[in-house]
């Protein structure tokens, strides 16, 4: 098989393809595609002339430790049916990398259908949400309901300079987030409102406090996304969008939180459940431009098992020094201080986890207590969110 970025006189088949692997859902399929389908970030393998596989590579940027990074989101991974078990959806990810690598994009998300078809790979979950699936009568009833006083509602909104502004100010403290453009947010609310979905915004005063992105029908209350300044908007949001629902006949709410924050009243009724995998495409371009922390001086050496990025697997030298580090091939012989999968050297540095965590139950993992907790201090654990879908 040809792998390539596609071409127009490709897209016939690549829709043909994408039909045949996740069905035609209109009007959604010909939106994603006359939105954020481009032929440069598709991926594909050319068998007999025609598209046999696909891995769409949609760019972000995401803040991972305390910098902007370039990343590819996987879209669509896919094999012709015929073809399947040959091979070749190993072959299309592995090849994939290799282009992102030439690119500068050395980080990737995505979310996975059959998570155990990627952790063989490299990805592995670096992201999770907090799921609420429950009657409106009980998210009522757990709702403390204060009065919402001073707090004007708008239950479809379009000031995207608010909404923008109050992401900014909610992912803040976060970590692992998107950085959202003003043609990002058209999109979003473009989707969001092709599909019957609205904007609620809150207002204390002349100021916004909070937005949820929404979806009422068919008796259910659907969340696409909220943000809030304080617990005093967000319990004022969800008691007008809980009155509003109502009152239009919706008797339950569904909510997948990827904030995964406690501060919501209706958090005991919740359950946790991963979202999002993430992997390094290049380790030694990541971790040559991590910060690490001042007075920190190691020389150690580092095996890495990387079973389809032949640049990030075998023994490196990893140097720290200064604030900064060098990652280079390790000299013949020499034993390694640590050994792990890229797998988990990637959620380590997403930091969805502790890393004694995670340690703890990684596979094939090798290390000193030393060496542990050196990975924990280089490491710390994050408040990972994001609540793209693609």
């Amino acid at each position: 098989m040809e792998y390539r970025f596609c071409r127009d006189a490709d897209y016939p088949a690549l829709r043909r393809l994408w039909g045949q692997c996740f069905g035609e859902e209109e009007p959604w399929t010909s939106w994603y595609f006359s939105h954020h389908y481009k032929a440069e970030h598709t991926w594909v393998g050319i068998k007999d002339g025609t598209v046999a596989a696909q891995a769409h590579l949609l760019p972000h940027r995401l803040y991972l430790r305390g910098a902007w990074r370039d990343a590819a989101y996987f879209v669509g991974v896919c094999v012709d049916e015929s073809l399947r078990g040959s091979g070749y959806g190993r072959d299309i990810m592995a090849t994939a990398l290799v282009e992102l690598r030439k690119r500068g994009v050395n980080i990737s998300i995505l979310q996975p259908r059959w998570p155990e078809f990627y952790r063989p790979l490299g990805w592995d979950y670096t992201y999770s949400r907090r799921f609420y699936h429950l009657p409106l009568a009980v998210a009522e009833a757990l709702q403390e309901m204060p009065p919402a006083f001073g707090r004007t509602w708008i239950a479809d909104a379009d000031d995207l300079d608010a909404l923008s502004l109050l992401y900014q100010q909610f992912v803040q403290p976060r970590h692992g987030y998107v950085d959202r453009r003003p043609g990002d947010w058209r999109r979003m609310l473009a989707d969001h409102r092709g599909d019957g979905g609205r904007v609620g915004l809150l207002l204390n005063g002349m100021q916004p406090v909070g937005y949820v992105l929404y979806k009422s029908s068919d008796e259910l209350l659907r969340v696409r996304e909220m943000v809030w300044r304080d617990r005093a908007g967000l319990d004022a949001m969800w008691q007008l969008l809980l009155e509003q629902a109502g009152s239009s006949g919706a008797n339950r709410l569904e909510w997948e939180d990827p904030s995964e924050d406690s501060e919501s009243a209706l958090f005991s009724a919740s359950h946790g459940e991963p979202f999002l995998m993430g992997r390094l495409t290049d380790c030694q371009a990541v971790l040559t431009t991590l910060e690490y922390p001042a007075g920190l001086t190691e020389n150690l050496t580092v095996e890495v098992v990387d079973s389809i990025a032949p640049w990030n697997h075998g023994r490196f030298r990893w140097q720290i020094g200064q604030g900064a580090a060098s990652w280079s091939a390790a000299e013949s012989g020499a034993e390694p201080d640590i050994t792990l999968s890229v797998a988990l050297l990637s959620q380590l540095y997403f930091g969805q986890r502790p890393a004694a965590e995670l340690l703890k139950a990684a596979d094939g993992f090798r290390a000193g207590e030393r060496e542990r907790n050196l990975l924990a201090t280089i490491f710390p654990a994050c408040r990972n969110f994001i609540s793209e879908y693609f």
